[in-house]
């Protein structure tokens, strides 16, 4: 399938370094001996109901931030790295787990506590939900925490490329501009991973029976793959062999959304074993949207109580949802700019290139090459599948894609007056020359050659954080920004439960009557 709308295939790309960007990042709260902390969401953050800034994700210790959509890469960065500040100064006795492989879980998974919203419907509603996610798939697998980068493009930008204004354009031309981009991108998650993956290791309470993969053992409490990049996205983090089976494509906003209809409309019978509410929404194949594990996801802004998928057929897609980033154990936020301005080129690039539709058997070409670089990315001499189905070097293949990408870079650069995108390629390939620099090859070496285990390294790396977040000034103005949001969340959770309470007691009324 072409693309009804023809580009250049070398514009000009002043206005491409206005794009979009936000993030989204999860963290574990810990005690200081490494263990999942079992204190509910501090107060000095607010509602995880309501707060724009900082909620929670699957349990009630995953923190999860969240920045404003901001037109450079470093404003984002600058952003999460004020909320980790102003969250670690609410800590007690706590500290923020480095790794997106979860900390010291306890034996029974029962124990490790979900998300808790209030008494409200939309609040039991979440946790409703993530205790379906529990049954599913385990509460130890729903530990794990990740970086989700959101992106779109400029008006001003896709106005420039397309040569009339955006609003002469239909929400399904501008979808398939997006889809077109997501289809590239999955073309190019075996780079991604290799260069940003970080999590080869874990703790021994996360996998209890791990004799089934091939893990290596280190002293009392780490298992580890010796080549792995992104346990993460494989097969023990956010891969689902039964989601592998749905009909879910990228060739056409009807065609995706279509698949989706089906997989949130349409009872699973293993899942009917598990109730309905409370124990879970449904017994669909997804409870809802959001349950879709996918490298790469399109997405529109609900408004109000507006599902996704209502959202997507009314206005289209809006950005792009990029959610196969690790943390980084290295940095404090977690986040790199490198890894970001690196993905920034391939989505440009993903814009600017011819995107066929994908076939089944490209999916499943796709699938295994990146299942290889998930479980042996770094493992010398390791080949990938082409679209021929030959065989080729996959460090051959990401060199010569990460050289093409130089033009993007060299023309972002002389907009910007920087080096960053340059610099950005030379970093990346020096990963591809050596693994060892590689997020995971770090890991690992930090590991096998200075002897860390994987809880102690975590323990280790957390308090540093906290060491030297505890020491930095926020960006001015910052501080009462999220204090303001603090309070305001209160005040909105509290509004929306006694709302409801207003509404049950007229309603016990009427019907006592």
């Amino acid at each position: 399938m072409k693309r009804s709308i023809s580009l250049p295939t070398c514009p000009n790309l002043r206005h491409a370094v206005k794009a979009k960007h936000g993030l989204e990042k999860e963290s574990m709260r810990i005690f200081h001996d490494g263990r999942i902390a079992t204190t509910p969401h501090p107060e000095g953050l607010g509602s995880s109901l309501t707060n724009h800034f900082i909620k929670t994700d699957f349990s009630e210790p995953q923190l999860e931030f969240a920045t404003n959509p901001r037109p450079r890469i470093e404003a984002i960065v600058r952003e999460l790295q004020d909320l980790h500040i102003f969250t670690s100064r609410h800590l007690k006795e706590e500290w923020i787990w480095p790794f997106s492989m979860p900390p010291i879980l306890p034996k029974d998974d029962k124990d490790i506590p979900l998300g808790q919203y209030g008494h409200s419907f939309s609040g039991e509603w979440k946790t409703i939900y993530r205790n379906g996610l529990g049954l599913r798939y385990g509460r130890r697998m729903q530990t794990i925490s990740g970086v989700h980068y959101n992106f779109s493009f400029s008006n001003l930008f896709l106005k420039q490329i397309l040569g009339k204004e955006i609003s002469s354009f239909t929400k399904e031309e501008i979808s398939e501009l997006y889809l077109s981009v997501t289809r590239n991108f999955l073309r190019r998650v075996p780079e991604v991973l290799y260069l940003t993956g970080a999590t080869p290791a874990f703790d021994e309470t996360f996998l209890p029976v791990p004799s089934d993969y091939p893990f290596k053992k280190h002293k009392q409490h780490t298992y580890y793959a010796p080549y792995a990049t992104s346990l993460r996205m494989s097969e023990i983090g956010y891969t689902s062999k039964v989601q592998d089976e749905l009909p879910i494509n990228y060739n056409s906003l009807k065609e995706y959304m279509d698949g989706m209809h089906y997989a949130v409309s349409t009872p699973y019978p293993p899942y009917e074993k598990f109730g309905e509410m409370p124990n879970q929404l449904n017994n669909h194949y997804l409870q809802i949207e959001n349950e879709f594990y996918s490298p790469i996801r399109p997405k529109q802004v609900p408004k109000n109580d507006e599902r996704p998928l209502d959202a997507l057929k009314a206005r289209g897609i809006q950005y792009l949802e990029i959610r196969c980033l690790d943390l980084v154990p290295e940095s404090p936020t977690g986040v790199n700019k490198p890894s970001l301005g690196y993905i920034q080129m391939i989505l440009l690039d993903g814009l600017l290139k011819e995107s066929p539709s994908i076939d089944q058997a490209e999916k499943l070409r796709l699938r295994e090459n990146t299942k290889r670089i998930l479980w042996e990315g770094r493992k010398p001499g390791l080949t990938v599948l082409e679209d021929s189905g030959q065989e080729t070097d996959f460090i051959a293949r990401a060199k010569e894609y990460t050289r093409s990408l130089l033009p993007i870079a060299e023309e972002l650069d002389r907009h910007t007056g920087r080096h960053f995108y340059q610099d950005t390629l030379k970093l990346m390939n020096a990963r591809f020359d050596d693994s060892r620099l590689t997020p995971s090859g770090k890991v690992i070496d930090r590991i096998e050659n200075e002897g860390w285990e994987y809880r102690d390294l975590g323990i280790h790396l957390a308090k540093e954080n906290f060491r030297n977040q505890s020491q930095m000034e926020l960006t001015p103005g910052k501080w009462d920004m999220f204090v303001k949001e603090v309070q305001k969340s209160m005040q909105e959770k509290i509004k929306i439960e006694e709302a409801e309470k207003v509404k049950k007691n007229t309603t016990a009324r009427i019907c006592n009557h």
